[in-house]
């Protein structure tokens, strides 16, 4: 969620101005014939960066936002370090990685246990959230980060995969259908609810963003337009970012993702959450890159619960002189993205069967604000 901080926050106090997302959407009778984004999301609220020491804009940065506000920082250090031509040392990187892996098990066990729950006629588990979100710390030593990660295990065992989520990643597609089907557990449950709803399977995504693509494409995007921020698409196109977009090459989410939409982005969301114990213990995964596109520019990528998330910042000395974000919410919410595409033709007899077809797409692509529907008749 992107907060406007003024300048009270010179003083230890945030003075905060929210934006939301709008869904105007048009249903015949039968089906949901159209759909409409708008945003009022302040996506320029990093501006208040600029002219700022760099050390202080890096401690501000994950203020600005109420949620992955590890990931902002985190995204924020990458970037700074880029443009000044520095390499973060094997121990912060690997404390960055551990950062974001912490924010995507407690983003995930959220959805998981109290959005889709709610939306789905489970019941929450309230409790079962606080008490992970109660054990995981701003920062962690060695020893620290790997009790964290079994308390983690422990909880998936046992509230999620029924089985240690090593074992379920290494489920065939054959018993995968027969957890999703024995429904013994909420998850497994609520993945079989959502392929009852009829939703149309996405097919455009952003690609995993190396150091060529940062370089090659979205740094002259960012550069050039002004408008990138609010509405970015790659290669002329609105594409989806997310665990889906990073998973969907599985063969068994491929294997969904040809059945649902909804069903696979749940899956994927699975498959990510089974994985982050051991990303506590021993990051692995280079899900945080930088690059300069020239001296005193750097642009950094970074995978969150939500999608990528990029950074670009331009120093003057050791001053910001320009800060331009890219949140995964603008590519998922894009006027012509997923969203619109993925509502069309779901059935809605009812304005009550299109609220909830909304409220559950809205839920799989995971905004950073809330939103508010709206129906109308076409």
């Amino acid at each position: 969620m992107f907060l406007v901080i003024h300048k009270a926050l010179q003083d230890g106090k945030k003075m905060i101005t929210e934006g939301k997302l709008e869904f105007d959407i048009a249903r015949d009778g039968k089906q949901i014939a159209g759909a409409a984004v708008h945003s009022s999301r302040p996506v320029f609220a990093c501006r208040v960066l600029e002219g700022k020491p760099v050390e202080d804009a890096l401690r501000l940065a994950p203020m600005l936002f109420s949620v992955c506000g590890r990931a902002q920082g985190v995204a924020a250090a990458a970037a700074c370090d880029a443009a000044r031509g520095s390499e973060a040392g094997a121990a912060a990187r690997n404390e960055r990685e551990r950062a974001i892996a912490a924010e995507c098990l407690q983003e995930y066990l959220w959805r998981l246990f109290i959005d889709l729950p709610v939306l789905l006629g489970e019941a929450a588990r309230a409790g079962d959230l606080a008490d992970m979100r109660r054990r995981m710390p701003a920062a962690a030593s060695e020893t620290e980060w790997l009790d964290i990660a079994a308390d983690a295990e422990e909880l998936l065992e046992n509230r999620v995969y029924g089985m240690k989520p090593r074992e379920w990643l290494e489920l065939d597609a054959e018993k995968l259908g027969r957890w999703t089907d024995d429904a013994a557990l909420p998850a497994a449950r609520m993945l079989a609810r959502l392929r009852g709803f009829r939703s149309g399977a996405p097919r455009d995504f952003l690609p995993w963003l190396g150091e060529d693509e940062l370089l090659a494409e979205i740094a002259p995007a960012m550069e050039a337009k002004e408008g990138f921020a609010a509405k970015p698409a790659w290669r002329g196109r609105a594409v989806e970012t997310g665990a889906l977009a990073r998973q969907r090459l599985q063969p068994r989410i491929a294997q969904e993702l040809a059945v649902n939409g909804l069903s696979a982005r749940l899956l994927a969301r699975l498959t990510e959450l089974a994985a982050l114990p051991a990303q506590l213990r021993r990051p692995l995964a280079n899900g945080v890159r930088g690059v300069s596109p020239r001296a005193g520019v750097g642009l950094a990528a970074a995978e969150t619960a939500r999608g990528t998330l990029i950074h670009r910042v331009a120093l003057d000395g050791e001053r910001v002189a320009r800060y331009r974000i890219v949140a995964p919410t603008e590519w998922n919410f894009h006027p012509r993205g997923a969203f619109p595409r993925g509502l069309v033709g779901m059935p809605a007899r009812n304005e009550g069967e299109a609220r909830q077809a909304a409220a559950l797409l809205a839920h799989a692509l995971d905004p950073c604000v809330a939103y508010e529907v709206k129906i109308v008749h076409a």
